[in-house]
């Protein structure tokens, strides 16, 4: 089959007949500039690549023989690294949370057609960006990591694309819908996100929501402030905390005396 001029080669690794000839319908239906060749397994999924190099992957993954993080690794260590990826699980696990830290693109079963659809356009949107591959290494890092180890995530602004370690992170203040994060070394970054994404990714990492405008790394509190009602951290950052909101703060700071 030849790959027509200007169209996108899309390798689609779904073991799965029904979900992947419902994906191959929408694909021909909504979006005729990718041609799709199809695999059933890693093995399949291997050879499909090398032949025709794909620059979308969409990847089921938990497979007969093996898991497409496999496929992944192997790919981006022979320096593979121009694609772009939709994960697809049935499994709400450690895997999610990665693909959320990485900011990549996954599909969570059972998803409709329109949530298919959806995040395909908006892979094909960003297909010429150059930042994949900083959103890769995030990837590879956070799922090579332990159940306590230091995670990375990645964080947009207007200008660029940043990735650092939670650890380093003091705390994030909601400005209107972006979020300013404060670090360690008294850098700060302004992200074009709401205060509430970060919540719901990081309130597992050590993080913890202490009032409307502020979510707080609980490793980086040095003191509470009584009288004000105030957490202070690190650098002597003072983060008020709210009324309903205090009964959690306390339950933690409980914890540890």
């Amino acid at each position: 089959m030849n790959k027509p001029v200007n169209h996108i080669c899309c390798l689609l690794l779904e073991d799965e007949e029904g979900a992947r000839q419902m994906m191959q319908s929408i694909i021909q239906q909504q979006f005729p500039e990718l041609v799709v060749y199809t695999a059933t397994n890693l093995a399949e999924a291997r050879s499909t690549f090398q032949q025709h190099q794909p620059q979308v992957l969409i990847l089921d993954v938990n497979l007969p023989d093996g898991n497409s993080f496999e496929l992944l690794t192997s790919l981006y260590n022979q320096g593979y690294q121009r694609f772009k990826i939709v994960f697809i699980t049935a499994f709400a696990d450690y895997a999610v949370q990665a693909f959320r830290f990485s900011a990549l693109d996954f599909l969570l079963k059972p998803y409709t057609p329109q949530e298919f659809t959806g995040t395909i356009s908006k892979v094909l949107d960003s297909i010429d960006e150059d930042d994949y591959r900083l959103r890769l290494e995030t990837f590879f890092h956070n799922t090579t990591q332990p159940a306590d180890g230091d995670k990375k995530i990645v964080l947009t602004t207007l200008e660029d694309i940043h990735i650092v370690k939670l650890s380093e992170i003091l705390q994030a203040e909601s400005d209107n819908n972006y979020t300013r994060f404060y670090f360690e070394n008294g850098k700060e970054l302004l992200v074009s996100q709401p205060l509430k994404t970060f919540e719901k990714k990081l309130d597992t990492q050590g993080f913890m929501r202490v009032h409307q405008s502020h979510l707080v790394n609980l490793h980086h509190i040095t003191a509470y402030r009584k009288k004000t009602n105030q957490l202070v951290l690190k650098n002597n950052i003072a983060v008020p905390v709210s009324q309903n909101k205090k009964t959690n703060v306390m339950e933690y700071l409980g914890k540890l005396s």
